[in-house]
């Protein structure tokens, strides 16, 4: 029978992926920056590599992200 501990453990296993999901998307959103301050990479090469639309790069190189 499902109990309420149950329930506890998988919304902590939950909030721990997702605190360890944001910490992956700074870094990502970091090496963004710097790829492109560093390279002379295009935006749609940066978007490539990074697995992310080119909207999401210029968002980040923005700042508003």
């Amino acid at each position: 029978m499902t109990t309420l501990a149950d329930l506890q453990k998988i919304a902590d296993q939950l909030r721990e992926a997702t605190q360890a999901l944001e910490a992956l998307r700074q870094q990502r959103d970091q090496l963004i920056r710097d790829v492109r301050l560093s390279t002379d990479h295009t935006v749609p090469e940066i978007a490539n590599a990074a697995g992310v639309s080119q909207a999401t790069v210029k968002t980040v190189i923005r700042g508003l992200r």
